[in-house]
């Protein structure tokens, strides 16, 4: 079974760089901040590539074959989202990598981040709520 404390504390990692990106985007100054910003977007792209692949390839395969029903449905629903917010970051990410990117269409990119933002703090308020205290009670 995958370490579950190793995928709380990501969750507080990508809490954290999400909490910084949000200041830095709803700030006066995000050009004064755009190279903050851009290796902050970056490092958090690495974390979540990190995280989310370690749910797809060792915790959701192992509860979708768990003899629990409720479990198993759950990680089948977490799994086919994740597909869906891992895909909306990546097209995020793409559009966004570089400080010229950014600066080009800064009400684009502050629209854009604080709707991935608040994707992801939705979906880490749900794992941690929901399943990983599940997975815990095994």
């Amino acid at each position: 079974m995958v370490n579950i404390n190793n995928l709380e504390r990501q969750h507080e990692e990508i809490k954290e760089l999400a909490s910084k990106i949000k200041v830095n985007i709803n700030s006066n100054n995000l050009e004064e901040n755009i190279d903050v910003l851009v290796k902050d977007l970056n490092i958090l792209a690495g974390k979540l590539s990190i995280h989310m692949s370690l749910e797809d390839k060792f915790l959701y395969p192992e509860l979708i074959n768990s003899k629990e029903d409720k479990l198993k449905e759950i990680a089948k629903q977490y799994s086919y989202e994740m597909g869906n917010i891992n895909s909306g970051f990546k097209n995020y990410k793409s559009k966004f990598n570089t400080k010229t990117k950014i600066l080009n269409n800064i009400e684009e990119f502050s629209k854009e981040s604080k709707e991935i933002i608040k994707l992801l703090e939705s979906r880490i308020s749900k794992e941690d709520t929901h399943l990983y205290p599940k997975v815990k009670s095994l």
